[in-house]
This record gives C-alpha cells, structure tokens and sequence, in this order.
C-alpha cells in the first residue's frame, strides 16, 4: 500500500477541495506540461482514507501504463510531482483565504517595480478592510505592517519629510502587538502550569512584563487619548490577572473593559477575551471563592450568544459541560435544562445523544432524582477519558446518595485504576479526585462504624482544603448525617 506524504495531504482534503486540486493540476502554469489527472483519479478512487491494500505503485503504474513491466522510478517522480503541486494547492487556498496576506504581498510587488501609486492605493484598501474586520489577534502586526508599506513609498517618492507619523505609528503598533504576544504566553504558561504542573526555572516573559512600568504608560496614552488605549489597559489586565491572581482588580477592570469595547473585536477575538475571564473565574472558585461562579455564569451567557451563533463550526463539548456544570453549582437548574435542550443540538452529530445523556445526569442529581441519573448515564458513549472522569463522579456520588455502598465502593476502585492509568488527565485532576475519593471512602466508613468524632474531624478538614473538587457536596452529606437525614 501507498503510504506517502501525497497520501497523507489527500486524506485532509474535503470533496470540494479535491474538485479544485483537479482544476488546479490541469494548469499548465502547475504541471509543466505533464498531464497528472489520470494518475490523481486513479489515487481518487480510494478517497477518503486511501488505506486499501490494494493501492500500491505497482497497482497505479498498471492502470496508467496497461501492458508495460513496472518502473518504479517513473511512479516515484509522478507522485512527488503531484506531491509538489498538493502542496502549491494548499499555499494558494491558504492565500486565498487571507485576503490581507495576499493583497500585502501584491503590494509589496508593486512597489518593487516602482508602481508606487498602485502600492498606496491597496495599502488603502487593505487599512480599510482591516478596520472594517475588527480587532482581531493579528491586527496590531498588520497595522505595523501597513505603517511600514507607507514608510516605504515615502522612501520612493522621495518625501522622507512625510515619515514622521508612520514612524510613530509603527512604534505604537509595535508595542500593541508585542503586549498581545506577551499576553497570551504568559497566560498559556499559567495553563501549562495549572494543568500539566510544569515547572518554568527561567521566565523571561514574565520577569519582563514584571519590570515594566505599565501603569504609567497607560496613564500617559489615556491623557494623549490614544486610539487604542482601552485595548492596551486591557492586555496589561490580562497579564495581571496571572502575575497577580490574588487581586481581583485587574479582573474586574479588564471585564468593565471588556463590556465597554466588545463591539471592535472580532467574534473570534471576543471569545478569547471571554476564555481569560472565565478561565480567572473558575481558577477563583476552585479556591472557594464562590461568588467568582455567578460572575462566571454572567460571562458564559455571553458566550453562548458568540460562540454558539456561528454556524459554520460545531461548539466544544468540554464548553458544553462546563457550561452545564457552572449553571448547576448556583441552582440554575431550570435554565440548565432548557440549556441542554437548545444547545445540544448544535454540536457535532456524533456528541449530542451522548453529551445530552450526560447533561441530564448532572441535572438529575442536582435535582436528587437518583433513578434518571442512573438512566441516562446508560446513555452516555465514551468519547474520550474526560468523559469517562464525569461519568465515574457522577456514579459515585449517585450510589453514596442512594446508600449503595457495594456498588459505591466498586466503582471507587475502577476510578482510582482509571485515574492511575491515564495519561490524558493532567496530574492537578488526578491528585486532587484520588484525595477526594479517599475522603470519601473514609466518610463511608465512619458513618458504618458510627464514628461521629471521626466525621466531624473530616468536615474540619473538607472545610479546611476548599481546592478539592466536591468539597461543598461532601460536607452537605456530612450536615444531613449529623442532622440525622
């Protein structure tokens, strides 16, 4: 069987793509005169997974060379061949669809053949689209971009004296995209750390955006009423929230921010902003801080009305579920349920019954309606190990409510194994679910034994260690012992 980079290129190809890389490899311009369609039809005839034993060179050669003994060099030139042109296909659909690369480049041709009149006028068109577009992750580099088009063909023309704006222009483009750069490393440092427990010895990133005086500088915009001042108190929010996680200033600066300006930014740059502030919210409440769940919830609504609203892609699952899970740890259960029913159904086919199945359990149990839970969880396909963290938690907390501890104490064995087996779990979920399965087990224990000193003594502690995940619920359970539920 073929097993080739060719191959492996074809695999990502939709139909419609594979209709226009036909289109594309009968251009001369592409084909330099040698004629591959019949070798890509014959290719073709395995989409889309092209893993049948029976597509081999030897099988190729034969259809396009009936009759004649096999030449295994002439097969390997075609197919690298057409491999070249697989790839100039994807540059030119990649160029296609950004419109900005393409245009910066034709403006960059034009001016080195001297059209400097041709250069400023797509330069125009190319500032206008941009700002029509939106603030989105590239649009400070873009605009530094632009700037230095412009210096450019002052440099042609000869009017040097015309530079000084673009330069400071350049500079403060610079600078914004730089902020942008920054943010977004020091916040997906904080993720790694959080969830994989990596260790940074060295942080350059962060000891640099620690020695700047920000605070000044945005001050010192705001008083020359910089155009994008607001965005860049932003970034520096965003920053903060990590740097600083304690203070929750900067959290609520950047959201009243946030809500002022969400009209410049693009859908995909709003949900960005929305990830920073509901990853700072969950990370709180995590913490024992409560209250950050009902500011999470406010920011998640919104992110319904973006996210969920584009049609062209399907919403994240784990999205879903978080969603869900948030609503229910402020009691929002009638909300939850007509959030299932509308949401559900707008993520990828092969998720809904599962991941509606799932979200009914989560609303059962919150609901103490014990029978549905265990019903719809019959429902739930494991798609990948998280969803069989969620269906494990769910079970053992299901059977300790219905006293099942038989039941109860298998499926804590079969979590601990799967937890202790996975490596897709990060080692924060796994550390922290082991100690509240072992809090667990030992609270069953001393309810059989009768053990109200031992009980109270683990409440002193749940009360003590708010990170692990459940904690509210078990010291519920333990309330209704002591009140003799």
């Amino acid at each position: 069987m073929i097993t080739s980079k060719l191959i492996n290129i074809l695999r990502t190809f939709t139909k419609s793509e594979l209709k226009e890389f036909e289109k594309f490899i009968v251009s001369p311009y592409y084909n330099k005169g040698r004629n591959y369609l019949p070798l890509l039809s014959q290719i073709n005839k395995f989409y889309p997974k092209f893993d049948d034993e029976t597509l081999t060179h030897e099988y190729v050669y034969g259809k396009l060379y009936p009759g004649r003994k096999f030449n295994k060099q002439i097969i390997w030139n075609m197919t690298s061949s057409l491999q070249q042109m697989a790839e100039e296909f994807l540059v030119s659909t990649s160029l296609n669809k950004n419109n900005f690369i393409k245009n910066s480049l034709l403006a960059e041709e034009f001016l080195k053949r001297k059209l400097a009149s041709y250069q400023l006028k797509k330069l125009d068109e190319m500032e206008k689209a941009l700002e029509k577009l939106g603030v989105n992750d590239k649009f400070f580099r873009y605009k530094n971009e632009l700037e230095t088009g412009r210096m450019d063909y002052h440099f042609l023309e000869d009017t040097q004296h015309l530079l000084s704006k673009h330069i400071a222009k350049k500079g403060e483009y610079a600078i914004m995209n730089m902020l942008r750069e920054i943010s977004a490393v020091i916040n997906d440092l904080n993720a790694n750390a959080i969830m994989f427990n990596a260790k940074f010895d060295v942080n350059i990133p962060k000891k640099f955006v620690s020695s700047l005086d920000m605070v000044s500088v945005i001050e010192y915009a705001r008083e020359n009423n910089y155009e994008y001042t607001d965005v860049m108190e932003m970034l520096y929010c965003s920053i903060m929230t990590v740097i600083d996680f304690d203070d929750p200033k900067y959290f609520f600066r950047l959201k009243e921010l946030f809500e002022i300006k969400i009209d410049i930014f693009t859908d995909n740059q709003k949900l960005s902003w929305i990830t920073t502030l509901s990853n700072y919210c969950s990370l709180k409440a995590n913490k024992g801080e409560t209250r950050y769940r009902e500011y999470l919830f406010e920011i998640n609504e919104l992110e319904l009305k973006v996210g969920f609203s584009n049609n062209s892609t399907y919403p994240s699952k784990i999205l879903f579920i978080q969603i869900l899970r948030n609503a229910l740890s402020i009691n929002k259960t009638d909300w939850v349920y007509n959030y299932i029913e509308e949401y559900a159904p707008k993520l990828k086919p092969s998720y809904q019954k599962p991941m509606k199945a799932l979200g009914l359990a989560y609303l059962y149990q919150k609901l103490k309606d014990y029978p549905k839970v265990l019903e719809n969880l019959k429902d739930v396909k494991f798609i990948d190990s998280r969803d069989k963290f969620y269906v494990k938690s769910i079970y053992i907390r299901t059977y300790f409510e219905l006293r099942e501890f038989e039941q109860l104490f298998y499926q804590i064995d079969s979590a601990k194994h799967f937890i202790n087996g996975s490596n897709s779990l990060s080692e924060y979920t796994k550390t922290n679910f082991l100690r509240f399965l072992n809090y667990l087990t030992n609270l069953v224990n001393a309810m059989e034994s009768d053990d109200t000193s031992e009980i109270g003594l683990i409440r002193h502690k749940l009360e003590n260690d708010p990170e692990l995940p459940f904690a509210e619920w078990l010291i519920d359970k333990i309330n209704e012992i002591q009140k003799g539920a």
